[in-house]
């Protein structure tokens, strides 16, 4: 298996962040409703910091940080099949090099329920609970990671 590269997302990889982002079991059953009708854009590709890891000939995952007003890592998915291999944490890694660049030093992450664990171990502070809307039915924690 080859070392995952990362790169910088072009608008022509849209489809497939999209697609890897819907692929993800954590986002199967109760928490689907979240997901529904999002679409990763050119627009967001072109206005975001989006990278994405590529190994052995595809995409295994992707982030996305807004790095505007209050810096916030808005996505982060790893293909279910490269979970546990250490790629959530060499992106997370990536993601903090690229904020730092930025004059970044604190990034606010809204996080998945059972991804909360992850963030920790990644330095992150729980700091606070999002609300549930309509569209969400359930609370997500809230974090801050210090760079």
């Amino acid at each position: 298996m080859d070392r995952p590269q990362i790169r910088r997302a072009t608008v022509a990889d849209a489809p497939v962040l999209t697609a890897l982002m819907h692929a993800s079991g954590a986002y199967q059953g109760n928490y689907s409703s979240i997901l529904d009708g999002y679409e990763i854009t050119p627009a967001q590709i072109e206005r975001d910091v989006i990278y994405l890891a590529e190994q052995d000939g595809r995409m295994t995952g992707f982030y996305s940080l807004v790095p505007v007003g209050e810096p916030e890592l808005d996505l982060l998915f790893v293909a279910d099949d490269a979970q546990g291999t250490g790629l959530g944490a060499l992106l997370i890694g990536h993601m903090k090099e690229q904020a730092r660049q930025r004059g970044i030093t604190r990034i606010k992450i809204v996080s998945h329920p059972p991804s909360a664990g992850f963030y920790e171990r990644m330095g992150a502070t729980r700091i606070g609970t999002a609300p549930s809307t309509p569209k969400v039915g359930w609370t997500r924690p809230i974090l801050s990671l210090d760079l």
